[in-house]
């Protein structure tokens, strides 16, 4: 009987170890040994949940608060496992990290903790992205542009440009001025160098602080800071030119998108190269805007389409209605905005220009009730800059230019 007993004791004693070597959710590369044996698995903690509201678009992942009774954590994993498709982990096997490119809805993230025998936990982490507080943006007058520099007949040459913390002015005959928010008031910052003056500026940007025009295949890069004008590498021209572009600017860089073909051309700042990428899928686009990291233009009827620079591809999305005219874009707020002329009613004297608003999160344009307030003009002008728009210039039915200025917000 001692020996039966024996025997039965051995037998409990292997089918023991071999259910405890069988729990694989909690163990990678599972073994028994001495050490093991006394070995605890980690627990993972992925912190608490978090709610943001849009523009915000950015949320923190905190597992510092992971423990293990043993002190042998070896490696952590952030996996997204619910949510939109655009998040971006910054560094995925980091305790601590930045995820990015949020959008509106609900995001489910999973810390998975590991110790060095391989037994590991998980935890998860819910963020939720409201759309932004729904408020109605206004128009204001502001101070107009001078008009004994900028009311001078059409030849599509006067511009605004956002740089660091002003909006300047550049107008036909080579006169550079500032606004100065604080006192509605514009300066007169000096001259344009003497090879721009005659030039036609096609495309006008701001990255990383610094201010680039574009015309006539040559790039021209001004410091605000130094107040100095640079010439950059020849824009292409001839059959791959980018004049007349819509600049989309995401993140360090310049998306062009050709407004006369269908080019897409990416300029780099920080190397002064223009590279070559996948042609914008439908007629010249005319007007665009960046939401979140992507990029929004329109072609001439009304058809959105969206590009994501990550995978160098376009995705048509909600229309615009197709009898608009004159667009121009912007965003704010994490909104994209149309101003454009319906039926060429403003610009015939009709009636005035109107607004349209683009939500990313239900694809979905919607016209405002408040129209533009300014002059019916083409190539209307805007900025968008600390959380203001600023719109004015272009030229009207009578080939004078417009000289108003108004902000939104």
């Amino acid at each position: 009987m001692r020996r039966l007993a024996g025997k039965v004791f051995l037998w409990l004693l292997a089918m023991m170890l071999s259910t405890s070597c069988a729990k694989e959710v909690s163990c990678e590369g599972c073994r028994v040994d001495s050490t093991t044996a006394t070995n605890r698995p980690p627990v993972a903690d992925a912190g608490s949940n978090q709610t943001i509201t849009l523009p915000a678009n950015e949320a923190k992942l905190n597992g510092s608060n992971s423990t293990d009774a043993d002190k042998n954590i070896t490696a952590y994993v952030w996996t997204k496992i619910a949510g939109p498709s655009t998040a971006t982990i910054a560094n995925a096997n980091a305790m601590q990290t930045a995820v990015t490119n949020l959008v509106a809805g609900t995001y489910q993230f999973e810390l998975k903790v590991t110790d060095a025998l391989g037994l590991f936990s998980q935890d998860t982490v819910v963020i939720v992205v409201n759309k932004p507080t729904e408020a109605i943006a206004h128009w204001t007058k502001l101070q107009f542009l001078p008009k004994e520099d900028f009311l001078l007949g059409s030849n599509h040459i006067n511009f605004l440009i956002g740089i660091q913390d002003k909006v300047y002015g550049v107008s036909k005959n080579g006169s550079f001025w500032y606004y100065k928010v604080e006192t509605n008031e514009w300066f007169e910052k000096g001259d344009l160098p003497s090879y721009m003056a005659s030039s036609n500026f096609s495309v006008v940007f701001s990255v990383n602080n610094i201010g680039y025009v574009i015309g006539n295949g040559t790039s021209r890069q001004y410091n605000a800071t130094t107040g100095q004008w640079v010439t950059k590498n020849n824009a292409p021209v001839g059959a791959n030119h980018v004049d007349y572009s819509v600049p989309l600017v995401i993140g360090k860089k310049v998306y062009l998108v050709g407004s006369t073909n269908k080019l897409v051309t990416l300029y780099d700042p920080a190397i002064d190269t223009y590279t070559p990428k996948n042609k914008f899928p439908d007629v010249a686009a005319v007007a665009g805007f960046v939401i979140n990291n992507e990029g929004y233009c329109l072609q001439k009827d009304g058809r959105c389409w969206k590009y994501n620079p990550a995978t160098d591809s376009w995705e048509q999305k909600a229309n615009l209605p197709p009898s608009i005219h004159n667009m121009s874009g912007f965003s704010l707020n994490g909104y994209g905005y149309i101003i454009g002329d319906l039926n060429r009613n403003a610009y015939n004297q009709n009636d005035r220009m109107k607004v349209w608003r683009y939500d990313p999160s239900l694809d979905q344009w919607k016209q405002t009730e408040e129209d533009y307030p300014g002059d019916a003009v083409y190539e209307i002008r805007t900025v968008s800059l600390n959380g203001i728009v600023y719109a004015g210039l272009g030229y009207t039915s009578s080939g004078m230019d417009a000289v108003d200025f108004w902000s939104f917000k």
